[in-house]
């Protein structure tokens, strides 16, 4: 069953294009109007200008750098390094000042773009999704930047200072919408996403059920038919013929379900193994830890699940009304395990009975026949029965 190739989450696309657009606009502004800059600069010592320079170009870099290389992870970080740096730049001029200011203060303007330009900042954080830290950093980088840009004009005059807080509510607005839009897309993605793995699992649902048709039939029609023919003595040469032709029938089963998929994800071999514990009833203690990114081959996904499913069906048959169960399972980049214990009846694995053949056959010889696969039963009459099944990576499968 091929795999369809996804495409880029909308909400990347706009991750990606947002931060794009904001490192050029940041470059163009910077180069095209300097002369806000070399004001606010002349007030203090030259390597303050340099200092600012330096942060703004570097930022921008950043900012292309993510969105050239298509980094949306790297989104955060480097929107907290930006508004870091600001206001590392902004208070940095109280240090520089020479205690100057501009001449004719009662004609002085408030510089705003002093304001605004730290708050591309906390524009990157939206997109990040880091609202709360962006607002944050509104209040505290305007804040910081108005104070540098009255000191240098040595005055506060009040319409300037109301310009300067109408200015900042419209950047708290813009980027509120900018978060509506990126949590619109994030939900947009999550949608979708489940909507594949729902069309996926009831593909991938209708494949086994049929190959479960296949089997009972073949059991059916076939093995049980040979069984019955048995008869104490030498065989025929008909009868080992059909033994013969259900055996490599049964080693076709196995070699096909081998090619259901290309590979199994780590979080959808979770996602499943939870789904097809949680089919089995309630009452389970259900513990999957995922600590790896890594994929399996699909037959190893189906063995490991089909194990661990028979084990707990095996605890609802015979363990006993008052029993309990859980189950453990560890993903990890190299190996799988799986442990289904009960404190039910149990049993002596050295004589299982006949009504738990499902041990030998549907957990046993399921996981053996896997390429690094093994498992093991304990158990004790009368203490419980602990199955455990563990999956290592061959080299070859690296």
């Amino acid at each position: 069953m091929p795999q369809r190739q996804r495409t880029t989450p909308i909400l990347t696309r706009i991750q990606l294009a947002g931060i794009g657009v904001l490192g050029l606009t940041y470059l163009g502004i910077f180069f095209v109007s300097p002369t806000g800059l070399a004001r606010i600069a002349s007030f203090a010592a030259p390597w303050w200008s340099w200092l600012g320079g330096a942060v703004i170009i570097a930022s921008a870099t950043a900012y292309l750098a993510v969105a050239v290389l298509r980094r949306p992870d790297w989104l955060a970080p480097v929107g907290y390094l930006a508004a870091a740096a600001y206001l590392a730049v902004l208070g940095t001029w109280f240090l520089a000042w020479d205690g100057s200011t501009a001449p004719n203060s009662s004609g002085a303007r408030l510089e705003m773009w002093v304001i605004f330009i730290p708050q591309v900042g906390s524009y990157i954080l939206v997109l990040a999704g880091r609202l709360g830290h962006a607002l944050i950093n509104v209040v505290i980088a305007g804040g910081l930047g108005l104070a540098v840009a009255g000191t240098a004009a040595g005055q506060f005059e009040w319409v300037e200072v109301v310009q300067a807080f109408w200015l900042l509510a419209v950047t708290c607005l813009y980027q509120v919408i900018a978060w509506a839009v990126v949590t619109g897309a994030k939900r947009f993605d999550d949608e979708q996403a489940a909507q594949e793995r729902h069309e996926q699992e009831r593909r991938l649902r209708g494949a086994r059920d049929a190959e479960q048709r296949r089997v009972d039939a073949m059991v059916h029609d076939r093995l049980i038919a040979v069984l019955l023919a048995l008869r104490p003595g030498e065989l025929s040469s008909g009868l080992a013929n059909g033994i013969d032709n259900v055996l490599g029938e049964l080693e076709d089963l196995r070699n096909e379900a081998s090619d259901w998929g290309v590979r199994t994800s780590a979080p959808e071999l979770a996602r499943r193994l939870r789904l097809s514990v949680e089919e089995l009833g309630d009452g389970i203690d259900l513990s999957v830890n995922v600590s790896s990114r890594s994929d399996y081959p699909a037959a190893v996904a189906e063995g490991v699940i089909d194990s661990v499913s028979e084990a707990v069906r095996n605890f609802r048959r015979h363990a006993g009304p008052a029993a309990d169960c859980a189950v453990v399972c560890d993903i990890g980049d190299d190996a799988i395990s799986a442990i289904v214990m009960d404190d039910g009846v149990g049993f002596d694995p050295e004589e299982i009975p006949a009504n738990r053949i499902g041990v030998a056959l549907g957990i046993l010889d399921r996981m053996h026949v896997l390429d690094g696969g093994r498992s093991r039963v304990e158990s004790r009459p009368g203490v419980g029965t602990r199955v455990e099944m563990v999956w290592n990576r061959p080299e070859d499968d690296s």
